[in-house]
């Protein structure tokens, strides 16, 4: 007799596989569409980061704090992927036999993605000032095509963009939390005194 929690979880991998299927190529795909999912692969963090080094070198954008917030948070949720896959080293796609990769990528565990979780905790915690949320709305709307070029390309199921998302609010609202605290503040944003 299957137990509720396998159960489940043949229900939830069955579906987070189809869905996989459905958006995943079976035959080599055009030099067009690799390039274009290559470049959403990669592309939208590494415009990410550029949008957090140009709020750290540029104080007049009073931004400074919340980058930093945002980088710490992103480290935050990043250990936290690292203590998942120390409990569970889910395979990639690839390795498991269930898609082709379109890209180069080590056989490391897919869950939850790295590059979507700091994705959307930057955004996560871009929207949470309002003279960064429209930063961060644009930074969280880039990790649509993100997830779908990484789920393209094999590198990853669905239900890995979905761990992603949830470990990036967890980290945003306890990360957020913490930061907040006055002393926290202080220490990552000099008052004009001392700037």
């Amino acid at each position: 007799m299957m137990s509720f929690i396998t159960w489940i979880g043949t229900v939830v991998y069955g579906w987070d596989l189809r869905l996989f299927q459905a958006i995943h190529p079976t035959v080599p795909p055009s030099s067009s569409m690799l390039d274009l999912a290559r470049a959403f692969a990669d592309g939208p963090l590494v415009l990410t980061a550029g949008i957090l080094g140009l709020m750290l070198v540029r104080p007049q954008w009073s931004m400074r704090a919340t980058a930093l917030r945002a980088l710490i948070a992103a480290a935050m949720a990043l250990i936290g992927n690292a203590l998942i896959g120390l409990v569970w080293d889910r395979a990639r796609p690839f390795v498991a036999g269930a898609g082709q990769a379109w890209v180069t990528h080590a056989a490391t565990g897919s869950f939850p993605s790295d590059h979507l979780t700091v994705q959307w905790v930057v955004a996560g915690m871009l929207l949470l000032d309002r003279r960064t949320q429209a930063w961060g709305l644009g930074i969280a709307l880039l990790g649509l095509p993100m997830a779908w070029a990484r789920i393209y390309l094999g590198v990853h199921y669905p239900g890995d963009m979905l761990g992603a998302l949830a470990m990036g609010g967890l980290v945003m609202l306890f990360g957020w939390r913490w930061l907040r605290r006055p002393a926290m503040t202080h220490l990552i944003a000099p008052t004009s005194s001392q700037a």
